[in-house]
């Protein structure tokens, strides 16, 4: 995938500290941040790490905020995780994920890697979006859930140099759209999950699977039918175990 920004590998041990060292510093800020409540700011330190993509000249703008709006979505997240709880333990346990994405999984550009920051900044996205907006309208759900199922889909075929990326990733947010629009009929959570986040996420997860084994041609007839068979169980499962009585808006 054609990346339009890169991060300078450093060349000697003193810079590989500085470098280590910036990457460390950022979580370790938005969870001091946090600890005091200064949430708004920790948000915007999430948003000012990212001022490199607008120090070229205006028309790489766009592409440089496409190439980077994943991670832009799990440090925001992020923020959101810490802020939603008061047990240190639990900030913590996200101050370290962060790093980890920051440092291993983000710079990494090989295809497991990028479906694996794509999926994962979907799952993490959604998530974080209900737990910060409870009181939200049908309308804003719908929109938000397709602005960042299409984001994160634009990432994941980015791995795959996929000529109708657009296409695909406009059919998935619709989709997830329609999804939303049917099920914020009803408010359902299955541990702190919202219900939109969990199916969602199951389907993503397992169109994403098969059309990297489609694309890597190891596709196989018997793996579809498995597929189909293990997600409609998985479906039917959250379907009818939910409870939908009493939880129409």
């Amino acid at each position: 995938m054609k990346k339009y920004l890169q991060f300078i590998k450093p060349a000697s041990n003193a810079s590989h500290i500085a470098y280590y060292g910036l990457n460390i510093g950022l979580p370790l800020l938005i969870l001091a941040l946090v600890r005091i409540d200064l949430v708004i700011i920790a948000a915007i330190f999430v948003l000012l790490a990212k001022w490199r993509m607008f120090a070229v000249q205006p028309r790489y703008w766009i592409p440089n905020l496409r190439a980077n709006a994943v991670d832009i979505f799990i440090g925001l997240s992020v923020v959101i995780f810490m802020a939603g709880t008061n047990t240190f333990a639990v900030q913590l346990f996200w101050t370290i994920a962060y790093i980890g994405w920051i440092i291993y999984l983000k710079p990494k550009s090989q295809q497991v890697a990028v479906m694996a920051q794509a999926l994962i900044a979907q799952a993490l996205s959604l998530v974080a979006f209900y737990q910060a907006v409870n009181n939200h309208s049908i309308v804003a759900a719908v929109v938000g859930v397709a602005i960042i199922t299409y984001v994160c889909a634009r990432h994941f075929f980015g791995a795959f140099d996929e000529p109708l990326t657009r296409q695909y990733s406009a059919i998935w947010a619709w989709f997830a759209a329609c999804l939303t629009w049917v099920l914020e009929h009803w408010v359902l959570y299955y541990l702190a999950i919202p219900q939109t986040a969990l199916v969602l996420s199951l389907v993503g997860y397992s169109l994403a699977f098969l059309y990297y084994l489609h694309v890597n041609h190891r596709l196989k007839s018997s793996i579809i039918r498995q597929f189909i068979i293990l997600v409609t169980v998985l479906l039917f499962i959250i379907v009818a175990f939910s409870d939908w009585q009493d939880k129409a808006l």
